[in-house]
């Protein structure tokens, strides 16, 4: 007689076909919450506006009910608008979660490091310099892959330098933003005005000509992360032990280098080098499921979310004007790291 073995306490033994994956409990029911979470985000975000919507009305005109007035306010404005806010939450959640576990320390993110500026030069410069009668999103990886190979010739081994790997981002940060600036202040402000604005992170505009390829690429870059994420959770033990268990340290860090920096080029491409979402979506993930397990899809979705809830504001505080999501994003940022660095201090004295 077979007996067939019981999944350990608090995992799910989850069954398709062939494939079988164990799910934590606790990571499985936040997913879930963040799911019906971000449904909500995306009809609030359609529903508040310059003209206000009742989220019914919303759920009614997406499923084909609604008149007209509200079809073309729903599938031609804000539709595009919050699926490209959608993508680009995720990209920069994901990618924020996979430095942060690579390096090991929860300030390295793609907006510390100098990721999100070198995408943002490379844009800069295709949009002002080189003439191609569209938004070249396809730019934001050259910079970015170009910004990863400075960082890891400063810094060799980020996994081990984690203090270092961010101390080196935020100079070439602040190296690449200046370039950045250099390059706009030398044309006239009638020809930088649609990149200027984006440069503070804003998503005017943005629909789906740029969120779908970047969507595109993203599902196509996934099982990639899926296939590194188990080496990556394992190194979260330290790389001594990692290595003792059959880890190719070298390698897989190199490739979650990559992967998080495409990912978070792809992001930025969209809306702008968007600040605070990268850093807080994975803390706050890991914080939710209890450090059981690498939270890279609850990150993913809180991002998401709280991008989401960024532009919307944005959107809605100074009708009839309309405030940058990137300086929304930049003041709850500054509010949750001098709350993480005083929380961390405290634990120091």
């Amino acid at each position: 007689m077979i007996h067939e073995l019981l999944p350990p306490a608090g995992k799910t033994l989850i069954s398709i076909g062939k494939w079988r994956l164990l799910a934590d409990h606790r990571t499985l029911m936040v997913t879930i919450f963040l799911l019906a979470l971000t449904l909500v985000s995306i009809v609030l975000s359609i529903s508040l506006g310059s003209a206000k919507l009742t989220s019914w009305h919303v759920l009614q005109t997406l499923l084909g009910q609604g008149d007209r007035v509200s079809e073309l306010t729903v599938f031609k404005v804000r539709l595009p608008r919050t699926i490209a806010v959608l993508v680009a939450g995720c990209a920069l959640g994901l990618s924020g979660c996979l430095i942060q576990s690579l390096v090991r320390n929860r300030l390295a993110t793609p907006d510390m490091v100098g990721v999100n500026e070198g995408a943002m030069l490379a844009i800069i410069f295709f949009t002002l310099y080189i003439t191609l009668g569209q938004w070249p999103w396809w730019a934001a990886p050259l910079g970015a892959l170009a910004t990863a190979v400075l960082l890891f010739g400063l810094c060799r081994n980020p996994g081990e330098q984690g203090y270092l790997f961010v101390v080196v981002g935020i100079g070439v940060t602040e190296m690449l933003s200046a370039a950045g600036e250099f390059l706009m202040s030398t044309e006239s402000i009638v020809h930088i005005s649609s990149v200027y604005m984006w440069s503070m992170g804003n998503f005017s505009g943005q629909g789906y000509l740029t969120a779908v390829p970047v969507a595109s690429i993203l599902l196509c870059l996934l099982p990639i992360v899926i296939y590194l994420s188990r080496s990556l959770d394992v190194m979260r033990l330290g790389t001594i032990t990692a290595s003792n268990l059959g880890v190719h340290i070298v390698r897989v860090q190199g490739g979650v280098l990559f992967i998080a920096i495409m990912i978070a080029a792809l992001g930025t491409a969209i809306g702008g080098p968007i600040a605070f979402i990268a850093m807080a979506a994975p803390i706050i993930a890991s914080y939710l499921v209890g450090h059981r397990t690498l939270p890279l899809w609850c990150a993913a979705l809180l991002g998401a979310v709280f991008l989401l809830l960024s532009d919307t504001l944005a959107r809605v505080l100074a009708q009839p004007y309309e405030i940058s999501t990137g300086v929304i994003t930049r003041i709850l940022g500054g509010i949750f790291l001098l709350f993480l660095l005083l929380n961390d201090k405290g634990k120091v004295d």
